[in-house]
């Protein structure tokens, strides 16, 4: 009966449609013209094209009243960059035909617009077109673009195009609110469901994506059931930025997308593809995003099984005034404690400025005091990972003289600098500098053995805008995941189990790494002073770890810590208090742990504060004690919990399950937790859970079906096996 149902339904539509004189092109898919407009639409949305100017002025879910864009002349929905100028915020457009075709997919139709901007003798500078994809049974729209040069002259710097959506708003502002998952920093911030009038006059801009972040924009009105997401597709090829931006009355999305190029008369450049999806819950947002990265950035299947069960030890050379051999010696400390991994900072001459990646720095000891510290890591069972920089060199290094070829030149021919760290940048894409990576990692592996690296600061880098180089502006700056595989695929050559860890958590990097970082060295001390002052809760962080997995491909083996090497040099960092540790019991149940062992310049340290290493090795022993925290799934949408102080989640694997409750609060906390439907716990069983640092017994009080409540001490954590 459903496709008769579905036939007669379609049929309906034709109809309503010929009847409304809009002109079917296929399935549902119609447009029309008015005097003012082109209109392209389904049975879901329809959005409308000024036939003036080009602009996009109009765009409606048609179950919501209302137009989900607010016309902005300073926020055009589509624009370009040529020597840093938006030339069409600047000078506006002029429209000059269209086209309407079913695409060559027979998934959708397409709906083609072309401006004219800076007009030109009898015609223009440059033609724009914009391309609107619709799909019969789908509230999603799609978009690119593509940019043509008419105008004679020298070649122009093209920075990209950029994606907006002006004003962008679901019914009553009041009743709309702001969601940006991933990573942020103290300038980034924005709690999920961020009111929106919170944010109508401010500007951020936030990660890059995908290499940095996720570069997802969600609006939510939960009265209407209806969220926007807004994202860009770029294969991690090259990044794109998102930003907000307010007027006083609205915000505006926007994604910059940074494929520069050098543009040369009757030369044409083609954008990624914007996506944007309008759907009932975040949840489908976020899936339809998920379903994007597997399919555009597939996750690396040859991870070897034993990465999720690391507990990673980040150790600073300087920090122990022995050296290599003072660290060497800590070791079965550190293996008694729980850590399995050894991530040792950078060693060489140079440090995070390197100027002799293949020289060990005399202060912390020799080559073979490194052989010594790695031999002994293996002989207790630990695994030693080496930190890497790839984003260039010291100015003082000799490899610039020695091998000019590998690093980015300017326009004028001199050393290009990293727009960062001002390091001499190298060239990501060029083979030279891929092989002389390849030697770095393949000597480490006959010299030292060790078992892979934590790869530094990978994020785009921006065009070099080297004229000498075969390949667009933006490559030189973009590769690092290229490079990356190219190093992991020659270490796996020699040790089939070597792995990358990247410093940056964008989903390209699980595409070319075993396992990736927060890089939110300032995230944790920032949620710990707003929780201090009341503005942020255990339940917001729930929110943010989930979705993380909702957005990552299935399996993607996330590293979460408190405090890194970063967190005291960007930021400050202040000591390893009880809800600090309630962060690291989180960390711990819900992803793979990492702890920093200490820096000698920004106390304090671990090892400064009696109890500290016992309260990791307690937590880190719990998850020798469930599998079920390392191999599980992570369930954290499973457990509902009515008090926004207390952290709740589940991990299951092979049928059983093992939930974990933490206050986050000063005060005793009580808090009722009820578990989804498919947990099948008998009614009226008593569950009992282990405190986490006494080890004693919690016992949980039925109620109802699925629920349980129980009373938590200040900053108290349980954690125990539910059996379904």
């Amino acid at each position: 009966m459903q496709p008769i149902r579905w036939l007669i339904g379609l049929i309906s539509l034709i109809l309503c449609a010929a009847f409304l004189d809009d002109t079917p092109i296929y399935l549902n898919i119609y447009s029309r013209e008015t005097d003012q407009d082109l209109v392209f639409g389904n049975a879901y949305e329809e959005l409308h094209v000024d036939k003036r100017t080009g602009e996009w002025t109009s765009w409606t879910d048609k179950p919501v009243p209302g137009n989900l864009l607010t016309p902005d002349q300073a926020f055009p929905a589509l624009d370009f960059s040529i020597d840093g100028v938006h030339l069409i915020a600047k000078h506006g457009a002029t429209f000059l035909r269209k086209t309407i075709a079913i695409d060559k997919d027979r998934q959708g139709c397409v709906l083609s617009v072309t401006v004219g901007v800076l007009p030109q003798g009898t015609g223009y500078a440059y033609e724009l077109t914009s391309s609107y994809r619709l799909f019969p049974q789908q509230k999603r729209l799609e978009r690119w673009a593509r940019l043509i040069r008419n105008r004679p002259g020298l070649k122009e710097h093209f920075d990209g195009f950029r994606f907006q959506l002006p004003g962008a708003m679901i019914g009553p502002k009041s009743e709309n609110t702001v969601t940006i998952p991933g990573p942020f920093f103290t300038t980034t911030f924005v709690a999920p469901d961020t009111p929106y009038d919170s944010l109508k006059a401010k500007k951020i801009n936030f990660h890059s994506a995908p290499d940095a972040g996720f570069g997802l924009f969600m609006l939510a009105n939960k009265n209407r059931k209806t969220v926007l997401g807004s994202w860009m597709v770029t294969g991690g090829e090259v990044a794109y930025t998102t930003a907000i931006q307010g007027n006083g009355q609205t915000i505006t999305c926007r994604h910059d997308d940074k494929r520069a190029y050098y543009l040369l008369p009757q030369m044409a450049v083609e954008s990624d593809t914007h996506c944007v999806e309008l759907a009932e819950s975040p949840t489908e947002i976020m899936g339809a995003y998920r379903r994007m990265v597997a399919r555009t950035m597939p996750r690396d299947v040859a991870t070897p099984d034993w990465v999720k069960s690391q507990v990673i030890l980040e150790v600073y050379p300087t920090y122990y005034k022995g050296g290599l051999k003072e660290l060497t010696a800590r070791l079965p400390v550190y293996k008694k404690t729980g850590f399995t991994m050894i991530y040792l900072m950078p060693h060489w001459e140079g440090g995070y400025s390197p100027v002799d990646l293949f020289k060990v720095d005399s202060r912390f000891g020799s080559p073979a005091d490194l052989k010594v510290l790695v031999k002994t890591a293996h002989s207790l069972g630990l695994k030693v990972i080496f930190d890497m920089v790839i984003h260039g060199f010291s100015k003082k290094s000799p490899l610039i003289q020695q091998r000019p070829e590998l690093f980015v030149r300017n326009e004028g021919g001199e050393l290009a600098l990293h727009p960062t760290w001002k390091s001499v940048t190298t060239d990501w894409a060029n083979p030279a500098y891929q092989q002389y990576m390849v030697d770095v990692v393949l000597h480490d592996q006959r010299e030292y053995g060790n078992d892979g690296y934590r790869v530094d600061a990978a994020t785009f880098k921006g065009a070099g805008w080297n004229p000498a180089v075969p390949y667009p502006a933006y490559r030189d700056g973009s590769a690092a995941p290229e490079l990356m595989r190219a190093m992991l695929s020659a270490l796996r050559q020699k040790n089939p189990d070597a792995v990358l860890l990247s410093e940056v958590f964008g989903p390209v990097f699980y595409s070319v790494c075993n396992f990736a970082h927060d890089n939110q060295t300032e995230a944790v001390p920032l949620l710990l002073e707003k929780m201090q002052g009341g503005t942020y809760t255990a339940a917001e962080y729930k929110r943010h770890i989930e979705a993380v997995y909702e957005l990552l491909p299935k399996g993607a083996n996330r590293v979460f810590y408190a405090r890194n090497h970063d967190t005291s040099w960007f930021y400050h960092f202040g000591g390893y208090t009880p809800r600090f540790m309630a962060f690291e019991a989180v960390h711990a149940f819900f992803g793979i742990p990492e702890v920093f062992a200490g820096d000698p310049k920004n106390r304090p340290s671990p090892d400064d504060e009696p109890g500290v290493y016992e309260a990791y090795r307690k937590l880190f022993a719990l998850r020798k004690q469930f599998p079920e925290l390392v191999s599980g799934d992570v369930e954290l949408e499973r457990v509902n919990c009515n008090n926004p102080h207390v952290f709740s989640g589940l991990r299951s694997l092979k049928g059983q399950s093992v939930m974990a409750l933490i206050s986050f609060s000063d005060q005793a906390q009580t808090t009722t937790v009820t578990l989804d439907s498919s947990v099948k716990v008998r009614p009226g069983a008593k569950l009992t859970m282990l405190d986490t640092q006494s080890g004693q017994p919690v016992a949980l009080t039925s109620v109802g079906v699925n629920g349980f409540t129980v009373t938590l001490n200040p900053f108290q954590g349980v954690v125990g096996r539910i059996t379904r």
